[in-house]
Formats: structure tokens, sequence, C-alpha cells
């Protein structure tokens, strides 16, 4: 996409360059024309003016009509291809490719989940293993548990304080909760379990559970949590119903949710 853009954008910087040289040369010289000298002056002054707006003007977008000074933010899973490659499978589907990364991939690792900033360079071509290619501005890592086996021994440990589970989708064969709660002064502790039984109408029992650990309810916070599902139900070929249960503020409340396996 760009090596059509370069030679035009390095000749527009080079006359850029030279006129700005051409400017401090004569800006050096005594002449008694006083006058002819502020005019010539004035026109090169216009010519930079020019030169730079049309050089902007040609980088601030690519040629699939995508603004650089853009940029998304959505939540994904790192799929590393080698060592030194990586791609972003987003949750809503797309496949980012990093043409340009702010992070290096010493720092990744594979199937880890992330909140991606990210700008869209150009999109691929049809039939592509990627949707765009992009420049990765940050990737903040997601907050990732395992999902606990329930047992008598850890019902304390998990807590029963209330939370509001505002947002939940399953993308990518892990559960992600956007979750609020109360407090502000202690680190708190969130969790789902399954549970052995099933339901009455034969669903998988889930408990999303949170521990405050007795921090005063200061003020609303908020966060990101998921939970790989693949590694409990890896017998599933199809689809399973699964049944949470969580306190809320109010009251207790469920989720119903299907989880289907990436094929």
């Amino acid at each position: 996409m760009y090596d059509s853009l370069f030679p035009l954008i390095l000749t527009l910087l080079d006359a850029t360059i030279h006129a700005i040289i051409h400017l401090s040369n004569e800006t050096k010289k005594t002449t008694s024309n006083k006058k002819g000298f502020k005019m010539k002056n004035q026109k090169v002054v216009t010519l930079i003016i020019l030169l730079l707006s049309a050089t902007f003007a040609f980088t601030s977008c690519n040629d699939d009509g995508y603004s650089l000074d853009k940029f998304w933010l959505e939540v994904g899973t790192i799929e590393k291809t080698s060592d030194q490659d990586y791609r972003i499978i987003l949750d809503k589907g797309p496949v980012l490719y990093p043409s340009v990364s702010n992070v290096p991939v010493r720092y990744l690792e594979n199937n880890m989940r992330v909140y991606a900033d990210f700008t869209i360079l150009q999109d691929a071509n049809p039939g592509s293993s990627v949707d765009h290619y992009v420049r990765v501005n940050d990737l903040q890592k997601l907050l990732t548990k395992p999902i606990v086996p329930y047992t008598e021994a850890i019902n304390d440990s998990l807590g029963m304080d209330p939370i509001e589970l505002p947002e939940y989708w399953i993308a990518n064969d892990f559960i992600t909760f956007r979750f609020f709660y109360a407090g502000g002064a202690k680190e708190h502790m969130v969790n789902l379990t399954k549970h052995e039984e099933l339901t009455a109408d034969e669903k998988i029992l889930l408990e999303f559970r949170h521990n405050a650990y007795g921090d005063p309810e200061n003020k609303s916070l908020y966060g990101y949590v998921s939970f790989p599902l693949k590694e409990v139900f890896n017998e599933v070929t199809d689809s399973v119903q699964l049944h949470i249960k969580y306190k809320g503020f109010d009251e207790e409340r469920t989720i119903d949710i299907t989880y289907r396996p990436r094929k």
C-alpha cells in the first residue's frame, strides 16, 4: 500500500528541506534590494507551507480510507505463529496482523487474552488469513483464570460478596465478563466455579464468586476477566448449555448462555 506513496512523500520532503535551506541561505545574504528580498522570501515560505501540507495530506490517510490518527479498542486473543510473529483474533471476529507494533513479541504468550489498542493501516486481500493490517499501539493483558471445580472445602475462600455482571460473551473458547463491584482499599478476588451436579433442565451449573476480603465499599470499580472453556469442556463437539448464578447487589441473578467450541 505504501510502496506507491513513498517516492512521492520522499520527493515532497526533499523539496521542503531544499526550500528551507534556500531560505536560510538567502536570509544570511546582504542585499540592497530589501523589498525584492522580502517578496522572494515570502514566496519561499509559501512554497514550504504548501509542500508540508501536501506531505501531511498524503501521510494522514492510507489508500483504504483509514485515518492514521484513529484507533480502536477491542478484546482479543494472541495467536503466536512463531517466536517472532503473532496475530490478534478479536472476539468480534476480525483477525489483525501487526505490521507495526509498539509491544515487543517477547512479552506475549500464545492464547494470551488482551485489550488491544490498534490503528488499522490496510484491509487484507480477499482470501487472506487475516482481515486487517494494523499498527498495535498498546496491549493490556486481560485477567485470565481457570474455572475452579467447586468443593465445600473452598466455599468460604471463594467469598459471597455482591457483584454485577452487566456484560458477558463467549468468543475464541473463552467466556469473558465485565464486572462492577464496590471497594477501593484492598485487592479483590473473582472466580468462576463449576459444580458437579447439573441443573434441573440438564444445564452445566457454574457460579461467579466474589471475595472482597472485607474491603469497605468506598467507590464503584470495574474490571474484565476471562475464563477458558475448552480446558473444561474439551469433549464437547457441538454445544453445551451453561447456567451461571451470582450474587447481585439487590438479589440473586442468573445467566444462561450456550458454548460452541471454536472449530
